[in-house]
Formats: structure tokens, C-alpha cells, sequence
């Protein structure tokens, strides 16, 4: 077995928060918004909570899943610092704040929507803990991608429509799926970039049980497929001009250049940045098919 070598910069606070995933949360909490909005269910101070909620959940998600590191290293060899230790314990701690301050606000979306908001913002909190959490660990089971589509796309779109609209809306789920694949393709940028990493370390993410080249395959799917099902849903009458999302079209190039980059596993920690820089590129063009 490899011997555990872990960077203290990845746990420094800025990178730990991994800026760039917050495309997610912007982009999924932003969509469930405007779609309440143009079906004239908005509120504004419910929309301003619901995109600050979602935001604090990513950091806090970012945050406390370096604490799965200090399990493994309990369990193979290897050093890790007492300084590196403290900033993951305190990154924990950051996490609980955030957490705690989002379940707050969300407390406050229940008190003016219902309880059963309450029971869709437990199931999504849940759902976000077992990503790394034991017993669970969708990570380590190979469900992280899957689990992402779900709780992290379809339920943060439609969970912030619901929140800011008052009700709930299946018709919602199906437009939110193009930009849910996207969530899916940023979390599996991560498990590209990490692939030797996660081998050595016997951590079982589903690109190492299918193997690189067909978790590069995939990526480039989910990274693509919002564009023909946009076209599906513009002819459904969800979307009214999908000619917007061609200002992301240019901005897939890079990524989908860099897999084919045969220069080593060191370039592809471009790869997650990437994703999120086209992921919110996509979902502004997203949000104009919709309003304009």
C-alpha cells in the first residue's frame, strides 16, 4: 500500500473552500429562483435567503469533507502534522458554523413556506453528509456522481423554486436536469483529477472502478449532453430561445482539450476550475433561454 502523503495546502482555508464549485450553488439556487419568479410565485427576500443558504451549504460541504482525510490517516501510514491536523479540525468547525447559520435561514423559508419544506431541506442536508460521511460514504461506494446529480442539481433547483415560489413543481425537476448533469460532470472532474491519488489510497470513487478512460468518456457526456436537451426542452415550450447557450459552447474546448493531454496527472488540476468556469457560463445562457 502507498504511503499516505497528504499537501498541508490543500487544507489552507481559501483552497479548502475550492471557490470554483460555488458556480453550483449559484447557478442551481439561481434557476429554482428565476423559475419561481416567471411563474409569479417570487419573493424577494426568500430568493436572497435561498441563494445565501446554498451557498454557505456548499462551503460548508467543501469544508468538512478534508475530515474524512484524518480517518485515513489514522489507517495507513504516513505523516500529517499536528499544524495540518488543527486546520482541518478548524476547517470542521467552519463547516458546522455555515451549516448552522443555512439551517437557520432555512428555518426561517420553512416558517413561511411549510413544514414539508422542512423535510425536503433534511433530506438535502442529509443526503450532502454521507457524500463523505460513514456509515454511507457515497465517495469511497463509487455513488458520488449519481448522488450529486440528485441532491446537489435536481433537489437545489427545485428545492429553491419551491422555497421562494410556495409550491412545489414537477415540471421544475425535468427542466433542471440539464444543469443537475453539470453538477455530476464537476464532481467528476474531481475524480479525474485525484484518480492516482484516490488508487493509492484504495479510495473506491467511481472513475477508479471504471477506470480513466471511461470516466474521461463520461465527463465529456455530462459535460455536453445540456445542450441537445435544452433543444428537447425549447421544444417541449420550457425554454424560449436556446440560441443563448451557444456563448458556452467555446467554453467546453478547454476541458475537453485537457483530457486528451497526454502530459501527466500534474495538468489535470486545471480540470475542476475549468468545469466550473463553463458550468456557470451554461447556466447564465440556462437562465436567458428561460426569461428572454
Amino acid at each position: 500500500m502507498d504511503t499516505l502523503d497528504l499537501n498541508p495546502d490543500k487544507y489552507r482555508l481559501v483552497r479548502a473552500l475550492r471557490p470554483f464549485s460555488y458556480s453550483v450553488a449559484l447557478v442551481t439556487c439561481g434557476l429554482g429562483v428565476v423559475l419561481a419568479y416567471q411563474q409569479g410565485n417570487g419573493n424577494e427576500l426568500r430568493a436572497l435567503l435561498v441563494i445565501l443558504a446554498g451557498v454557505l451549504l456548499q462551503a460548508a460541504c467543501n469544508l468538512a469533507n478534508d475530515h474524512a482525510d484524518i480517518v485515513l490517516w489514522r489507517k495507513q501510514p504516513g505523516e500529517l502534522s499536528r499544524q495540518v491536523v488543527r486546520q482541518i479540525k478548524i476547517n470542521f468547525l467552519l463547516a458546522g458554523v455555515f451549516s448552522f447559520v443555512a439551517c437557520l435561514m432555512g428555518l426561517w423559508l420553512v416558517n413561511e413556506v411549510g413544514w414539508q419544506l422542512l423535510m425536503l431541506g433534511i433530506f438535502g442536508v442529509i443526503g450532502g453528509y454521507f457524500y463523505t460521511g460513514e456509515p454511507v460514504n457515497y465517495k469511497q461506494r463509487g455513488w458520488g456522481v449519481p448522488a450529486v446529480f440528485l441532491f446537489t442539481g435536481v433537489l437545489m433547483v427545485s428545492g429553491a423554486y419551491y422555497a421562494v415560489g410556495g409550491v412545489w413543481s414537477n415540471e421544475v425537476v425535468w427542466i433542471s436536469i440539464p444543469v443537475s448533469l453539470l453538477a455530476s460532470a464537476l464532481i467528476l472532474s474531481n475524480e479525474i483529477r485525484d484518480y492516482l491519488d484516490d488508487i493509492g489510497h484504495n479510495i473506491r470513487t467511481l472513475t477508479v472502478r471504471i477506470g480513466l478512460i471511461k470516466a474521461k468518456c463520461l465527463y465529456a457526456v455530462l459535460l455536453l449532453a445540456g445542450f441537445p436537451l435544452s433543444v428537447m426542452l425549447y421544444y417541449l415550450g420550457e425554454l424560449e430561445n436556446p440560441l443563448y447557450l451557444l456563448i458556452a459552447l467555446p467554453f467546453a474546448i478547454a476541458p475537453l482539450k485537457l483530457l486528451s493531454n497526454q502530459s501527466g496527472d500534474a495538468e489535470m488540476v486545471r480540470l475542476p476550475p475549468l468545469t466550473g468556469r463553463f458550468f456557470i457560463i451554461f447556466g447564465l445562457g440556462f437562465i436567458l433561454s428561460i426569461l428572454l
